[in-house]
């Protein structure tokens, strides 16, 4: 039986998965289609009525392009495209893109 992360209601839901389905232009239907459960499930999970386990994290990231840690780490709204775009830059060009990323941040070497 797997271990279940429950999400405080108080402060609301402690992660981005409804950001990333909305930064995807999904609704709440269609991720519910993708991973084979009920709307409201989603919804549920979306405002933290209802906890997630680790095989539900990685199926939601699967149907949002994204990795598990993004959904609880990463506001897809203000780094989304850049974590997409990083994941497209091969390894031999990512050195290269780290430099020019720290260069205009003036984070130095």
């Amino acid at each position: 039986m797997g271990t279940r992360k429950k999400t405080e209601r108080t402060n609301g839901p402690r992660h981005h998965i409804r950001d990333w389905r909305k930064y995807r232009g999904l609704t709440q239907e269609q991720l519910a289609g993708r991973l084979g459960v009920v709307t409201s499930s989603v919804s549920q999970l979306e405002t933290g009525k209802q906890g997630y386990s680790q095989p539900m994290l990685e199926a939601i990231a699967e149907a949002l392009g994204c990795e598990p840690a993004d959904l609880l780490n990463v506001d897809p709204f203000k780094e989304g495209e850049v974590v997409d775009l990083m994941r497209l830059i091969d390894d031999r060009n990512r050195d290269q893109a780290i430099r020019v990323l720290r260069a205009l941040t003036g984070t130095g070497s």
